[in-house]
């Protein structure tokens, strides 16, 4: 009998994962099963370039079916309803049965949801998938104000895109600050002055205590009693983990899949990566759950390895981006455990970064600037980082000084 391994999810994780499988073992059956009627494809230009038609679908594909063809992977449209770890079954609402020897999960995440009246459900739009982008790219075209809510990575990223698209933009945010649960204020501060400048209004310390449809327009009633008309309301109120298959099952829960640094979760011949993924990182030793592009990558690529029986720890340090308008944002390792902040250079233009230390050590940065000033720069810093480098404020605040400097001690 063939081994068989099925792969859950057919994301980026599932996908990078399958072809890391494959190049340490080409005896055992891999099959991916996806929800969506397509294969994997890159969801980051999905806010950015592809509603500003710089890409269209075609680009954002990974991988033609030639290449998983050509590699003997399977990929089916399906929908699991139900899981049996104990006999290692999988089951659709059909009741066809898909037997493994060993499951890696990568369902991803999805999208929290507005509260708000049943009747107006539907009016609300939320963009995590391909589809969705499609529906608010076509919906747009003939609406002139458009309301985000939601203040994060998503919401900014629509909000730059539909202003260059000529909308005039309003973005409520419950906090005190943009993008506050994962960048410091200092940068969210010159992001939010960059989409002013561009015309989009940011509506801070505000809840949305209803939402009104009258004759196609709706009326936004913010808790100090003011009222937004708008055209079109899209929410980016952050995500969760797509765990509810597995949450009455013996699997390990809490604020996703709870894995170890090899990708292996509480059972046995389970393994979780992306999205989905809380895992153990060893270097901050704690357990992370990330979304971004890069994570949902070598995660999925460290699973197939100890999946294939490679032996490898996954200790990658986290990074991700967003491009607003010419402005490019980075962020790497952790910004919420320091004793430190050392702040280089003063002018978006040429690149502002802070960095996060904890013992004279990197625990991240984050940096803002004119796209291509702090890539180097904040690469850099993930190597100082993954490699604990003790490090000399003084040259990490002189932008005169390269930071390849600190490579070298």
């Amino acid at each position: 009998m063939k081994n068989n391994i099925i792969i859950l999810g057919g994301g980026q994780a599932g996908i990078y994962a399958a072809r890391e499988i494959r190049q340490n073992d080409l005896k055992s059956n891999i099959k991916i099963l996806g929800e969506e009627n397509l294969l994997p494809y890159e969801r980051p230009p999905l806010s950015k370039d592809f509603l500003l038609d710089r890409k269209n679908e075609e680009n954002l594909y990974f991988h033609s079916g030639d290449v998983l063809k050509n590699e003997n992977i399977d990929f089916e449209y399906v929908s699991i309803n139900k899981v049996d770890f104990e006999n290692k079954k999988l089951f659709t609402k059909n009741d066809d049965v898909y037997s493994y020897n060993t499951l890696l999960i990568s369902t991803g995440s999805e999208n929290k949801k507005l509260s708000v009246d049943n009747n107006l459900t539907d009016d609300i739009y939320y963009l995590r998938n391909l589809e969705e982008a499609k529906i608010i790219k076509k919906k747009v075209l003939n609406k002139n104000k458009v309301t985000i809510i939601g203040g994060g990575f998503i919401g900014l990223e629509i909000a730059s895109s539909l202003s260059q698209l000529q909308k005039k933009v309003t973005v409520i945010e419950i906090g005190n600050q943009l993008m506050g649960r994962i960048i410091p204020k200092q940068i969210a501060d010159l992001v939010q002055k960059t989409h002013i400048e561009h015309g989009n209004e940011i509506i801070l310390n505000k809840q949305i205590d209803k939402i009104i449809k009258k004759n196609g327009i709706y009326e936004i009633l913010l808790n100090d009693n003011s009222l937004i008309e708008t055209d079109f309301v899209i929410a980016g109120i952050g995500s969760t983990p797509s765990v509810k298959l597995f949450e009455n099952t013996n699997l390990k829960l809490d604020n996703g899949i709870v894995t170890n640094q090899y990708c292996e979760t509480s059972i046995k011949d389970v393994y979780a990566a992306g999205d989905v993924s809380n895992f153990y990182h060893p270097l901050y030793e704690r357990n992370i759950r990330l979304e971004s592009y890069q994570h949902a990558q070598n995660h999925g690529i460290c699973a197939g390895k100890n999946i294939a029986g490679v032996k490898t720890e996954y200790s990658s340090i986290p990074w991700m981006w967003s491009d607003q308008f010419n402005l490019n944002l980075q962020l790497t390792g952790i910004c919420d455990d320091f004793d430190e902040i050392v702040e280089r250079g003063n002018d978006i233009n040429n690149g502002i970064i802070y960095f996060f230390l904890k013992n004279k050590k990197i625990q991240g940065a984050c940096g803002l600037g004119i796209v291509g000033k702090v890539g180097r720069d904040i690469r850099i810093t993930s190597k100082l980082s993954e490699n604990n480098t003790i490090v000399d404020t003084k040259i990490l605040a002189d932008k005169t000084q390269k930071l390849n400097k600190l490579m070298q001690k």
